[in-house]
């Protein structure tokens, strides 16, 4: 019975931290969004929109349902579907998902959220000129980087021309936490040919990263 006890113990407190580490990410989330908004607001006047509740609904459990096709053009017209319909619900299903799937599971939401196109948006919506839907763009890119699919957020650091953008994508890097993304980042660090405020902060994002993560 103490055995017993003492299990249930911990698990209250794994799931304790998760749910810490989980506010934690998306207080840095918005601060990231915010940071962007703010540097792009010195030229422009500054947008406050209202956030959206997030619901449940019935008629999502069809999309929910796709999620878990076989074939990866449903899978990707579902998350499509999904954000088009409410983007703040598709987010935080997602990242449950995520923490609870199994790892073909992340793979699949990670290659879903890149193959329709959903990563490629996020990028365009954090490059233009409204600030609205900023944060919904770092959630997204959040949870593509969250299920290992760093490639198309390595080539925004890599090539994109908007300094700010690659610097906030690392911080984003960093904070999912994602062991791989060293290897990939070593790489970046010794590239000479990348503005030295990105080498910099690739080699803090190394730093973060191996400090968290022993």
């Amino acid at each position: 019975m103490v055995e017993d006890n003492g299990s249930a113990t911990k698990a209250e407190e794994h799931l304790h931290l998760e749910d810490e580490r989980w506010r934690h990410q998306q207080s840095v989330l918005r601060r990231a969004a915010a940071d962007l908004a703010h540097r792009r607001a010195e030229s422009m006047a500054t947008t406050v929109s209202d956030g959206k509740k997030i619901g449940r609904d019935d008629s999502f459990d069809p999309i929910i349902r796709s999620l878990d096709d076989p074939s990866p053009e449903a899978r990707n017209a579902a998350v499509r579907a999904f954000y088009d319909l409410n983007p703040d619900l598709a987010a935080s299903f997602l990242n449950n998902a995520l923490m609870q799937g199994s790892p073909e599971e992340r793979r699949n939401i990670g290659a879903a959220l890149v193959g329709s196109g959903l990563a490629d948006h996020a990028v365009e919506t954090l490059t233009g000129e409204g600030q609205e839907n900023d944060y919904s763009a770092f959630s997204l890119l959040f949870l593509v980087a969250k299920a290992g699919e760093v490639g198309p957020l390595m080539r925004v650091i890599e090539d994109h021309p908007n300094i700010q953008l690659r610097l906030a994508v690392i911080k984003l890097l960093a904070l999912s936490g994602q062991p791989k993304i060293v290897t990939a980042f070593y790489g970046l660090a010794q590239r000479r040919s990348l503005p030295s405020e990105i080498r910099s902060a690739v080699r803090e994002a190394i730093f973060q990263i191996s400090r968290d993560t022993r």
